[in-house]
């Protein structure tokens, strides 16, 4: 199953908290497609109810905008090995390598995975074929573009996307302990859980709004959307349920909303453009086969 099925799925999401450019708002969110058409204080207008998929929350659950990161994809299964030398594994290897990776991304709420690799082909291929958007870091024209792909370019050391310079390489992208104020990028590469970076890059910054600008900045330096929930945004979302009894929270008040984002924990539901991704558990887009064999034939 391919995740971006082509059809603008409409689904509403109802009764729940949600985080815009202005803060957190109680009310909806309409998507249509790969876009928000709209998200809304209150009751949503009646005929939003005539959906295909509709969640009602009843005021326990919040909804943020996908994160994006750079996170291992390829290497993600051999993370924390030493002098693996992936060109050992075939090109139809490096692709399912290149799947788990990007399942273990979206679960997290990597929406918008962000790649650093040795193996930016066969990102660029995974991409394709599943028919999402990554972004890719690469030497200045060393991969050609595809639909699916968002290219940041080095050059001189300066990272460009087009042609406008974002900033210095080595002080655009950061590690989550070591986050300055010229920072654009987080870097969360070997670490064993991607939230545990996500949730240390929160305790760095101290301040969830800011820390979730720097989550979301891809989107913004590529054009994509703002990083909120709001009108015309990609409808790539987080959705933490508070039925989940390892979450509860009650969302009464602005400081418990913070409180729980800036725990970083696992999201319940993700959608990446309008389609579910993941729900409660279940990975329901990019088939993931077992890799444990090539794994075992592969490195000694």
């Amino acid at each position: 199953m391919k995740l971006a099925s082509g059809m603008a799925t409409k689904t509403l999401l109802k009764n729940t908290w949600f985080l815009s450019s202005s803060g957190f708002k109680y009310g909806y969110v309409f998507i249509n497609g790969s876009r928000i058409e709209d998200a809304g204080e209150g009751d949503p207008p009646p005929e939003y109810e005539l959906v295909e998929l509709m969640y009602d929350f009843e005021g326990d659950a919040l909804v943020t905008h996908g994160y994006s990161v750079v996170v291992d994809i390829v290497e993600y299964v051999l993370r924390g090995l030493d002098n693996i030398d992936l060109s050992i594994f075939t090109r139809e290897e490096l692709r399912k390598l290149a799947n788990v990776g990007l399942v273990n991304s979206y679960i997290n709420g990597v929406t918008l995975p962000v790649a650093i690799t040795s193996k930016p082909e066969v990102v660029a291929d995974v991409a394709r074929e599943n028919m999402m958007r990554i972004a890719l870091i690469v030497d200045r024209g060393t991969v050609s573009r595809n639909p699916f792909l968002l290219l940041l370019e080095v050059d001189n050391g300066k990272v460009y996307f087009e042609d406008r310079v974002i900033g210095e390489y080595n002080t655009v992208i950061c590690k989550p302990k070591t986050i300055t104020s010229e920072c654009r990028i987080l870097d969360t590469r070997q670490y064993g859980n991607t939230t545990t970076a996500i949730e240390e890059a929160f305790m760095t910054i101290g301040d969830a709004h800011k820390a979730i600008e720097l989550l979301t900045n891809t989107y913004r330096l590529t054009g994509v959307d703002s990083g909120y929930i709001e009108k015309n945004s990609a409808s790539d979302l987080i959705i933490h349920d508070m039925k989940n009894p390892l979450k509860t929270l009650p969302l009464v008040k602005t400081a418990n909303m913070e409180k729980l984002v800036m725990r970083a924990q696992q999201p319940d539901i993700v959608f990446i453009g309008g389609d579910i991704f993941y729900d409660h558990g279940e990975n329901l887009a990019i088939p993931v086969v077992k890799i444990h064999e090539i794994i075992k034939k592969r490195v000694k």
